[in-house]
């Protein structure tokens, strides 16, 4: 048996058309995916087909036949939200993708298992170790970042759930061109901020980015939320630019946890998002756990 894990995000720290193509840098959350390989056929899982879809192009990019992934059983659980913008697609992907090739005695890299997953679908940077500014589309771009960014996170859990792939085949390309500015200047206070620890320069990127994302996709009371927590010691909100939740970036003991949390529950927001809940911003990256 080998269990893998691998985490899910809150949205992600920007995202938009950067450097004449779209691209973002996703954090992960100590919230995760589980993916399980056992000898021996397992029912089809509806839900996780795209998993079986990495398990055949695992075997394929090792030479094997993909009929021999119908002798592997597969559960995948799951503790991160669909259809919200939190990386579950990834997550669940890249789990599989390094439990196969640990079933198959390979060693796979990051970068290895995030083109494999561009294949499939637009791919969060969760995927890397490190926070790494990347084409989730084609995976032709990425760039690293060797610091990391300690940070707590708020989830607001915004109702309903979107569809990845629907989403894109909406074209927003004019939309994006004309952000493209706003973006630059967010990828620059991340970088800067990144760099020098500065989380409210991180946070002041990530609040850039979701105000040039709301034409594309709104977020109700994005302005008003994001007024309230900065002025209860917030860094900065992000949002799951194809998503519907929102993350209210914060330093334990520099953030009034609780008094956001009640402000929350005011007729004003709970129908917009009804759920919250903290998590810790973590290395992202899929992992064994069980071999």
């Amino acid at each position: 048996m080998i269990e893998v894990i691998c985490p899910g995000s809150c949205g992600e720290l920007i995202q938009g058309m950067i450097q004449g193509s779209e691209k973002l840098i996703s954090y992960a959350i100590n919230c995760y995916s589980k993916v399980t390989l056992t000898e021996g056929r397992s029912p089809f899982l509806e839900n996780w087909s795209k998993s079986q879809q990495m398990i055949e192009k695992v075997l394929l990019y090792y030479g094997y036949s993909p009929k021999e992934g119908e002798e592997i059983g597969i559960t995948v659980d799951s503790q991160i939200p669909m259809g919200k913008g939190m990386a579950s697609s990834t997550a669940d992907l890249a789990a599989t993708a390094l439990a196969m090739a640990t079933y198959l005695n390979e060693t796979i890299t990051q970068e290895e298992i995030a083109i494999l997953c561009v294949e499939i679908e637009p791919t969060d940077s969760t995927v890397f170790s490190q926070l790494t500014l990347f084409d989730h589309l084609e995976g032709k771009y990425k760039k690293s970042y060797e610091e990391p960014m300690k940070a707590n996170v708020l989830m607001l859990e915004g109702v309903g759930s979107i569809n990845t792939i629907g989403f894109r085949k909406s074209n927003h390309h004019r939309l994006l061109k004309e952000k493209e500015s706003e973006l630059k200047e967010a990828l620059h206070f991340f970088e800067k901020g990144i760099k020098g620890g500065d989380l409210k320069l991180m946070g002041k990127a990530a609040t850039l980015s979701a105000f040039a994302n709301q034409e594309i996709l709104y977020k109700k009371e994005l302005e008003t939320l994001f007024k309230i927590s900065e002025k209860l010691g917030a860094a900065g909100v992000n949002v799951a630019h194809s998503g519907t939740v929102m993350g209210i970036l914060y330093e334990e003991n520099q953030f009034d946890l609780e008094a956001m949390k009640v402000l929350l529950k005011q007729e004003r927001f709970r129908p917009y998002y009804p759920a919250n809940k903290t998590y810790e911003i973590i290395q992202g990256g899929p992992r064994v756990i069980t071999k």
